[in-house]
Formats: structure tokens, sequence, C-alpha cells
């Protein structure tokens, strides 16, 4: 509950990301880098190098003009992360938000690794049982070894997000001790949310599965 609704805080809470100029315009400059890459092996030939190189030329000013929307949009996206963080706290309240906040700390790592060594072999129903597991049995011992190397993360103004530990002490914080959605009311979130759960799993299967012979 409380990731759905910091995500959806993005809508509102001023971060010029979302909003439909500046992201449309992001989402534009990502595809073009994307088709600007250089993508050749020594079996494409030379007429495949000459062009993959001249796509790779015209992309180069798509890639500055990103980096450039990108320095100018840091600090106002910490503010937005911070505003979506008290806006999900509000929704969900201060216990579950700081446990989302942690989680994303101690579990992290282990979900990129599961993703990326068994998330093509996964069946879709099955993912995020299979996830779950991966998560849930890392030690106690290295979830706080996480949290203790987290904390030596230094605020930095060229990202897009504020330390953790930082955004937990602000939601810590907050007066939103109980959220405005009653955690019994999680049976109806959770049966609503399934099928989109399925669709999700079977599309990350899909990009996994895509991945391994790009």
């Amino acid at each position: 509950m409380a990731l759905l609704a910091h995500e959806m805080a993005h809508a509102s809470n001023g971060d010029a990301r979302h909003s439909f100029i500046v992201g449309s315009a992001l989402h534009s400059l990502a595809v073009l880098i994307d088709v600007t890459r250089f993508d050749w092996r020594e079996s494409d030939g030379l007429a495949r190098l000459v062009a993959e190189s001249l796509l790779a030329l015209l992309g180069l000013p798509v890639r500055g003009l990103t980096l450039a929307m990108g320095l100018l949009l840091f600090r106002s996206s910490q503010r937005a992360e911070y505003r979506a963080d008290e806006l999900a706290t509000h929704v969900a309240g201060t216990p579950a938000m700081t446990a989302l906040l942690d989680t994303t700390t101690t579990t992290a790592p282990s979900a990129i690794r599961f993703l990326e060594t068994s998330a093509h072999t996964a069946k879709p129903e099955d993912l995020w049982t299979a996830l779950h597991s991966a998560t849930t049995t890392v030690p106690p011992s290295e979830r706080e070894r996480r949290r203790r190397a987290a904390r030596l993360q230094e605020l930095r103004v060229d990202t897009t997000h504020p330390p953790t530990y930082l955004r937990i002490e602000a939601v810590k914080a907050l007066p939103y001790t109980r959220g405005r959605i009653p955690a019994d009311d999680m049976s109806a979130i959770d049966k609503e949310l399934e099928t989109v759960a399925l669709r999700v799993a079977q599309s990350i299967r899909e990009n996994a599965q895509s991945a391994l012979y790009s």
C-alpha cells in the first residue's frame, strides 16, 4: 500500500519528471538514446559497423540534452521524493512507510540478483513467491550490514533520490502514525492486484528471456 501510494503521489507532488511535457520529453529522449545505441558485433560486417557508428554520432546531442535536463531536474526530483514519501505515509502510516524504505535497503540487492539469474525461468504465477523467498532468507546480520553501508552514502546533488536513511528519518518525523486505509482492507486490495501482478510477472519473464539474446 505504501509503495503504490508513493508511486501514485508522483502525479501530484510537483515532480517534473512525471509531468506531461517534461515526462514526455524524457521518455522521447530515452527512446532516441536506445535507437542510437552502438550495437555492433564482429559478425555484422563492415556496412553495419558504418551504420551503427553514424547512429552513435547522431545520438551524441541526444545524450547531451538528456544529461543537461537531468542536471536541471536533480534538485526538484529529490524534493519530490520527500513529498511522495509524505503523501504515502499519510495513506499507509509511518510504520508501513519506514518498513518499505528499510526493505529497499536490506533486500533490494537480493531481489536484483534473483531477477538477473532466475526471472527468465520462473513461471509467471510463481515468480512473486520465488522472489519473496529469495529476499526473506537474507540473514539478520547481512540486513544490518546493508543498513550500515547505506548510512555511509553521502548526500549528492546529482542524483534523483536522496539517501534512503535520510528519507526514513524524515518519515519518522511526520505525524501520520496511523494510515488512512486500515490494514483489514488489504485482502480486497490484494485480490484487486492479482490480475495486474500476473501481467507484470509475465512481462518481467519475457524481458528477462529477451535479454538473454540481446
